[in-house]
């Protein structure tokens, strides 16, 4: 008699990724306004101490989640290229009768010479906010496009501008030392790179998830108004990993370590003295 397939149900023990996603929609919901700051840490308290798969759902089962956002957003931009394709139409058959109704009028009259004008102002790209998750995924696919490869030794990103350590490309017993302020701008000198070094490959980071932790790191870290003041990702420690520091005008600061996936590894919330 064969055994019945596995299923999984409300029983099920909860895993370290499962409470970790369930922490992610939590700091989602905080940024977008579905529940207050007090609601936040109020359930991604239990959520960390979940041990089944029920007790995560019901921390997240009234929230509207990316799928259904997606799903919305995917409505309006059907309805949006409808309307455009149609407005297309009426212009085209418009166009189509005013240039037949004109076929009996005298000629347009020659146009006038064309001014002439001066050279134009180059096209200066703009720095990008890098303490963001989109800034960083912008940045990550400038890297990859102008280096041809994701990986790097270590990166730290401020508001604006980041710094960048990657293997020299005249040799991979080099390192060097890359400024991004909208463009890429390698320093002049080079230092020996240890054999040891393990890279940190940006393309393991997932945007989305930084981005609930970024939103929910006042709450998690117990800062209030909290700023983020850099973000550094390395293989330092051997284990990939991405630290994300925040501080606030009253001088409370925190931080937290996660895997590039968004699973946490360590936080440090602000302690009142």
């Amino acid at each position: 008699m064969s055994g019945s397939p596995t299923t999984t149900s409300t029983r099920t023990r909860a895993r370290d990724v499962d409470r970790s996603d369930t922490c992610a929609v939590l700091d989602s919901a905080l940024s977008d306004g579905q529940i207050t700051a007090d609601e936040h840490a109020n359930r991604t308290a239990a959520a960390m101490t979940a041990t089944t798969l029920g007790q995560l759902d019901l921390l997240v089962r009234d929230l509207q989640k990316a799928t259904l956002r997606n799903a919305v957003a995917k409505v309006r931009r059907i309805d949006k290229i409808w309307y455009l394709a149609a407005a297309s139409t009426i212009f085209a058959g418009l166009i189509g009768f005013l240039t037949l109704s004109a076929d009996d009028s005298p000629p347009p009259p020659p146009p006038a010479a064309a001014e002439p004008v001066g050279p134009l102002a180059p096209i200066v790209s703009s720095t990008l906010n890098t303490v963001t998750a989109s800034g960083i995924g912008e940045f990550i696919a400038r890297y990859s496009a102008k280096y041809g490869t994701t990986l790097i030794d270590s990166a730290n990103f401020y508001d604006g501008h980041a710094s960048v350590t990657r293997a020299a490309a005249v040799s991979p017993n080099l390192e060097e030392d890359i400024d991004f302020r909208g463009g890429f701008t390698p320093r002049e000198s080079t230092s020996t790179r240890a054999a040891s070094t393990v890279t940190f490959d940006l393309a393991a980071v997932d945007i989305d998830k930084l981005a609930g932790y970024l939103a929910g790191a006042s709450a998690n870290l117990n800062v209030p108004d909290a700023e983020i003041t850099h973000i550094s990702m390395s293989s330092s420690s051997q284990d990939p990993r991405i630290s994300i520091y925040v501080d606030n005008k009253l001088g409370a600061s925190g931080w937290m370590n996660l895997t590039p996936d968004g699973r946490p590894i360590s936080l440090s919330p602000f302690t009142p003295q």
